[in-house]
C-alpha cells in the first residue's frame, strides 16, 4: 500500500533505528529475562519428581538415658550395663525424600511451568512488536515535524520579505502603517509556531533515543512516501494465529491446569523417606563405661501415606476459586478476540481516512497556492489590501501542513496494521 523511497542522507535510517532498539532497549532486555526465569522454573518443577537429599544433624539432651539405637530385649539381655546409653544424643546423617504419589499435583505443576514458559516467550515476541511499532511511529512523527518545520521556515521567510516590502512602502508613503502592523503580527506568530515545532522535535528525539538505549540520536534519514489507494485487505494471519490471541489461549490452559491441580487435595499423598546416619554420645553414669563415647550406625526406609478426609470445606473453596479464575480467563479470551476484530477494522478505516485526507490536502494545496499567486499579483498592483494576501498565504500554509500530516499519518496507519498483524519485524 505504501512505498518508502530513501533520499541521499547520512542520517539514521528507520531500519537502523529498529535494529538499535531491539539490541539495546532495556525494557526488552528485562522482558527477555522473564524467559530465562520461566525456563528455570520449569527445570525446578521437573527436578521435584526426583526427590531431594538433606544433610541431617541434631543434638538432644534428655532427662533419662537413651540407647544410641532402638534395641530388642534379646540384644540387651546378656549384659544390660554394657549397652551404650547417653543423655546427650548426637545424630548426623543423610535423608532422601521422594514423593511417590501427590494426586497428580506434581504433573500439573510441570504442565503449568511449561505453559508459563510459553507465555513468557509469547510476551517477549509481543514486546518486540510493540517496541518496533513505537520506534517507527516516533521516527515518522519526527520526520513529519521536521517537514512541518521546513515549511514553516519558508513561510516565515516569505512573511519576512513581505513585511520588509510593506515597511519600505510605508516609508515611501504608499502603504498605510496598519498594513505593516498586520504583517508584523503574522510574522511573529509564524516565528513562535516554528520554535514550538523545534521544541516538539527535540522532545520526540529524546523519547526515541531512550527507546534505542542511547543518550542522543543523530539526524534521521528522510524518505519520500508514496501514497497509493488501498485495495481489498487480505490479512496475512487469522486472529487465532496471532500471539495476542495465543496468549489468552495459554492463560486458559494454565487456569485449567490449576483447577486440576486443586483436585490433588482429594487424593492421598504417598511419600518415601530413606535415612542413613550415625547416633553417638558419651555413656551416662548408669553405664559401667561411664564417659566413653560410642556410636551406632542407623538407617531406615519408610513409606508414609497421608489422606485428608475432611477439612471443613477448605479444598472445595480452593477448587471454586480456581474455577472462577478459569472462567475469567475465558471471558478475557473472548474479549481479546472481539478487540482484535475491532482494531483491524479501525486500522483499515485509518488508512482509508489518511488517504482521503492526503488527496484532499493535495487538492487544497494546489488551489491555495494558485490563490496565493493571484492575491500576490493583486497586492503588488494595489488592487487589494494586505489582509487578503496574508489570508491567502495562511491558507496555503495550512494546506501544506495538512498535506504533510496526512502523508505521515498514512505511514503510521500502515505501521499500526503491521503491528496488529505482528508483522512489524518482518517489514
Amino acid at each position: 500500500m505504501s512505498a518508502f523511497i530513501p533520499r541521499m542522507s547520512n542520517g539514521l535510517t528507520l531500519e537502523e533505528a529498529v535494529t538499535l532498539a531491539l539490541d539495546n532497549n532495556l525494557d526488552l532486555q528485562k522482558q527477555q529475562m522473564n524467559q530465562a526465569l520461566s525456563e528455570e522454573g520449569l527445570s525446578g518443577k521437573k527436578s521435584d519428581n526426583f526427590g531431594k537429599f538433606d544433610i541431617i544433624a541434631s543434638y538432644g539432651h534428655y532427662n533419662l538415658p537413651r540407647t544410641l539405637a532402638p534395641l530388642t530385649p534379646a540384644a540387651i539381655f546378656m549384659d544390660p550395663t554394657a549397652v551404650p546409653t547417653t543423655v546427650d544424643l548426637f545424630t548426623t546423617g543423610i535423608m532422601y525424600e521422594l514423593p511417590l504419589f501427590t494426586g497428580f499435583s506434581q504433573q500439573r505443576s510441570v504442565e503449568i511451568a511449561a505453559i508459563e514458559k510459553e507465555i513468557a516467550g509469547t510476551a517477549f515476541k509481543l514486546s518486540r512488536e510493540q517496541l518496533i511499532y513505537n520506534v517507527k511511529t516516533l521516527y515518522v512523527n519526527i520526520l513529519s515535524l521536521q517537514a512541518q518545520e521546513e515549511a514553516q521556515r519558508e513561510y516565515h521567510k516569505a512573511l519576512h520579505r513581505l513585511h520588509d516590502d510593506i515597511s519600505l512602502e510605508v516609508e515611501l508613503g504608499r502603504k498605510a502603517k496598519v498594513e505593516q502592523l498586520k504583517a508584523a503580527a503574522d510574522l511573529e506568530s509564524a516565528r513562535v509556531q516554528m520554535r514550538q515545532t523545534k521544541g516538539n522535535i527535540k522532545i520526540l528525539k529524546s523519547t526515541l533515543a531512550s527507546l534505542l538505549g542511547s543518550d542522543t540520536i543523530s539526524s534521521l534519514e528522510k524518505f519520500t512516501v508514496v501514497v497509493s489507494p488501498v485495495g481489498e485487505t487480505v490479512y496475512s494471519k487469522g486472529i487465532k494465529e496471532l500471539d495476542r490471541y495465543r496468549s489468552t489461549v495459554l492463560d486458559v490452559e494454565k487456569k485449567n491446569s490449576l483447577v486440576e491441580k486443586s483436585s490433588a487435595a482429594y487424593y492421598p499423598q504417598i511419600i518415601f523417606n530413606g535415612f542413613y546416619g550415625q547416633n553417638f554420645g558419651p555413656n551416662d553414669d548408669s553405664n559401667r563405661y561411664e564417659g566413653d563415647w560410642n556410636n551406632q550406625e542407623v538407617w531406615q526406609a519408610t513409606v508414609n501415606l497421608k489422606w485428608t478426609v475432611f477439612d471443613f470445606g477448605g479444598r472445595k473453596t480452593d477448587r471454586q476459586i480456581a474455577s472462577i479464575h478459569k472462567q475469567q480467563s475465558r471471558r478475557e479470551q473472548l474479549k481479546t478476540e472481539l478487540e482484535l476484530k475491532r482494531s483491524f477494522s479501525e486500522a483499515i478505516t485509518r488508512i482509508g481516512m489518511a488517504i482521503d485526507g492526503f488527496y484532499s490536502a493535495e487538492t487544497e494545496l494546489a488551489l491555495t497556492r494558485e490563490t496565493e499567486i493571484i492575491e500576490q499579483t493583486r497586492f503588488d498592483k494595489g488592487a487589494t489590501d494586505v489582509n487578503d494576501l496574508l489570508y491567502a498565504k495562511a491558507r496555503n500554509q495550512l494546506a501544506l501542513s495538512r498535506s504533510i500530516t496526512a502523508r505521515y499519518s498514512y505511514m503510521n496507519s500502515c505501521f499500526y496494521l503491521d503491528y496488529l498483524l505482528e508483522d512489524g519485524e518482518s517489514k
